[in-house]
């Protein structure tokens, strides 16, 4: 199941880091502006990440780690997709 880092709405609620930049700036150099940029990119949505992001993370926002993040539903498959099946070519 696919987790989401909520790095929008946690910057929404803070009353001093609003952006990427500060969110970089905040972390003393441990978080990139790249990585903060690709996260935010894709909505948080991350399918891995190290432990010393996530760390740092809590750190710039003050908060645990079950507060950043959040599970997401994975999506249903289609109706007669069946995984790992090939397609059948005529002889």
């Amino acid at each position: 199941m696919p987790m989401r880092l909520r790095l929008t709405e946690l910057m929404r609620e803070s009353k001093t880091i609003k952006t990427p930049y500060a969110i970089a700036t905040a972390s003393g150099k441990r978080i990139s502006l790249s990585t903060i940029y690709r996260i935010n990119r894709s909505n948080g949505v991350v399918a891995n990440f190290d432990a010393e992001l996530l760390e740092a993370l809590c750190d710039v926002f003050g908060v645990e780690p079950g507060e950043l993040l959040e599970r997401t539903k994975a999506p249903k498959p289609t109706k007669g997709a069946k995984r790992g099946a090939r397609a059948r070519h005529p002889q």
